[in-house]
């Protein structure tokens, strides 16, 4: 197993917390960030305050914003860069979408993303110098009509923005402001649970998972996730076509960037008006940023492995869903009639149950 490279310097989970919810608020108004609305000039304004503000630079020019065109309509991605010891090496990437669905605050989605990006940008300008740069990549357009299309920034970004030194690596964050809660009709024999509206339930011992899809991108990543650990969450990991390019990272995938995609999956308040800043978990948000700082800095000093046709994350999936579900793992397996887990089959049929026992 890898061990972590070199010490970050991040404020206290306190005043990160504080910081990353100062974040959410200024960005996540009322009126919503929807592309083309007064609240998305709004946003792009705060942003390119934000990024300068964290040390960044333009990534290409003097201007954060890169626009594009496409289907008729203007777009503008704002990429900022944190100077690595070797410029000429392929960068690493954070990002994350900041329009939003709805004419609502979106606060979970993507305002929560957002502000991780930035706070990890800060704690690399203010820890020693990574040998890569870190691209801070905040995307437009991710959001329906767009999602999927050729308008998504990220899409974009990576097909017409990046330069000749491509990505090395790149972690993507959506959805990751809240505590788990799961279906009514999800694990109805784990303890003593408390309904939080009809369709979700709190479960105390799950709230703090974090899921992430990718560790199957590249041999490297699963023993560079359990190194970069941070006690506070539980992070649960595995294949990203169980659930689909859901966000920004699927242009990383499709091009064959090693990559990662942290969320804590959809909730009550997803595409909601009540999607608001309120009812995030900031200490929480402040645990993934420290995460996401880790891994970061332990790739940027790191030449990933040659990827391989073997199924190297299978093992490293299923101790972290060990992990997550802890004593109460030998009873869910029973409730769904599975003896164990060990082989990839296995492992499809346990997700394939979960998520007919979730109603996805």
């Amino acid at each position: 197993m890898n061990e972590p490279k070199t010490k970050i310097n991040l404020p206290s989970i306190k005043d990160l917390s504080k910081n990353l919810e100062k974040t959410v608020y200024e960005l996540c108004l009322p009126g919503g960030r929807m592309v083309g609305t007064p609240g998305h000039e709004v946003a792009k304004s705060y942003l390119r305050r934000a990024l300068s503000q964290t040390g960044c630079i333009p990534y290409q020019g003097d201007s954060f914003d890169l626009p594009y065109s496409c289907l008729g309509e203007d777009f503008i991605n704002l990429v900022g860069v944190i100077p690595g010891a070797n410029r000429d090496l392929p960068p690493i990437l954070i990002g994350a979408h900041y329009d939003s669905v709805i004419p609502d605050p979106c606060a979970d989605d993507n305002g929560a993303a957002v502000a991780i990006a930035l706070a990890v940008a800060a704690a690399a300008k203010n820890s020693p110098q990574m040998e890569r740069d870190l691209i801070v990549a905040i995307f437009d357009a991710e959001e329906p009509p767009y999602f999927l299309s050729s308008a998504m920034g990220s899409t974009r970004f990576y097909e017409d923005q990046v330069d000749a030194r491509g990505i090395h690596f790149a972690i993507i964050h959506d959805l990751v402001g809240h505590d788990i809660s799961v279906p009514v009709n999800f694990l109805p024999v784990i303890g003593k649970v408390k309904a939080i509206s009809d369709k979700d339930l709190a479960i105390p011992f799950l709230k703090n998972a974090l899921f992430v899809t990718g560790a199957e991108s590249n041999p490297g990543l699963s023993s560079i996730i359990e190194a970069c650990r941070v006690d506070k969450l539980k992070v649960a990991a595995t294949l990203n076509k169980y659930i689909g390019d859901m966000s920004d990272h699927g242009v990383f995938r499709r091009k064959g960037v090693p990559y990662l995609f942290f969320s804590c999956g959809r909730w009550a308040h997803y595409h909601s008006p009540t999607d608001t800043p309120d009812r995030l978990n900031y200490v929480k948000m402040a645990a993934i940023t420290e995460l996401s700082a880790r891994i970061l800095r332990q790739i940027a000093a790191e030449n990933l492995p040659e990827n391989s046709q073997e199924d190297h994350s299978l093992e490293y999936e299923i101790r972290s869903l060990q992990k997550l579900f802890g004593p109460f793992f030998p009873i869910l397996l029973g409730r769904l009639e599975i003896k164990k887990l060990e082989s990839r089959e296995d492992l499809e049929k346990f997700i394939s149950l979960m998520l007919n026992a979730s109603g996805l």
